[in-house]
């Protein structure tokens, strides 16, 4: 009874682009259906992502909702699913999965058996709403998105109130670092150690924490916090995405 798109804009608004798919659509369907009138109801709701956090467990999502609505077993068997071709088994010219699979690998093969075991991994996750955790209903991402978003849109965007605390963080930081919650905040300076305080930084600050709360936690200094943030890689990035998604 609904349909999800995943889409970046460009140019044209998005409400330009989707008056004319639903107008051509509507067109199609009366025609091949011998029916006449509206095809949907009520308006779309639109939900801004965050691509550097969100991107890559709201593909999972999209993907995965077939499965989890019991309508295939498999995502691959659901024709009306762009999945199929983000693994191969089509391209209808209809789909722009290229950024998203260079998210896992730069090479084709490697990036589609990572994305199919990303997918795989998320069947576990259930019918979990989490992925569509926003800011008041318009936004998906953390606090520097949302005032990012806030300063170019010019309207209040009133941010969640709840978020995951810094100590449940440091412990997903930990379990996948295998680094000592006491080592991250601790004085060490490691290799190992210094890239699990800059991922405990940037998911803190995907999930809304400020700088100064970071820095605290840490015992470090909020300008070094603040530069691990700007100095953010696409390997980073790709791992901070991972930690997000452990920490739903």
């Amino acid at each position: 009874n609904h349909v999800h798109l995943l889409i970046e804009t460009g140019g044209a608004p998005l409400s330009k682009i989707l008056q004319g798919l639903s107008q051509s659509y509507t067109q199609y369907y009366n025609r091949r259906r011998k029916t006449v009138g509206h095809l949907f109801q009520g308006r779309y709701k639109a939900i801004l992502c965050d691509r550097d956090a969100y991107l890559l467990a709201l593909v999972r999502y999209i993907h995965l909702n077939p499965v989890r609505a019991g309508i295939t077993e498999e995502a691959s068997k659901y024709r009306w699913s762009s999945h199929r071709s983000y693994i191969g088994m089509e391209d209808s010219g209809l789909v722009s999965r290229d950024e998203v699979l260079k998210m896992f690998s730069v090479k084709k093969a490697s990036a589609r058996d990572r994305y199919m075991q990303f997918v795989s991994e998320g069947r576990e996750d259930g019918k979990n709403g989490q992925y569509y955790r926003t800011v008041d209903q318009r936004i998906l991402g953390g606090e520097e998105f949302a005032e990012e978003v806030e300063r170019v849109g010019g309207k209040a965007i009133t941010l969640p109130a709840k978020l995951p605390g810094l100590a449940i963080i440091a412990r997903v930081i930990s379990e996948t670092s295998k680094v000592t919650v006491s080592d991250l905040r601790g004085p060490g300076a490691t290799r190992i150690q210094a890239r699990a305080r800059r991922l405990f930084a940037l998911v803190a600050r995907e999930t809304g924490h400020r700088n100064r709360t970071v820095a605290e936690y840490l015992r470090r200094d909020e300008t070094m916090i603040s530069k691990w943030i700007r100095e953010k890689t696409e390997e980073t990035t790709r791992v901070t995405t991972r930690l997000l998604i452990a920490l739903k």
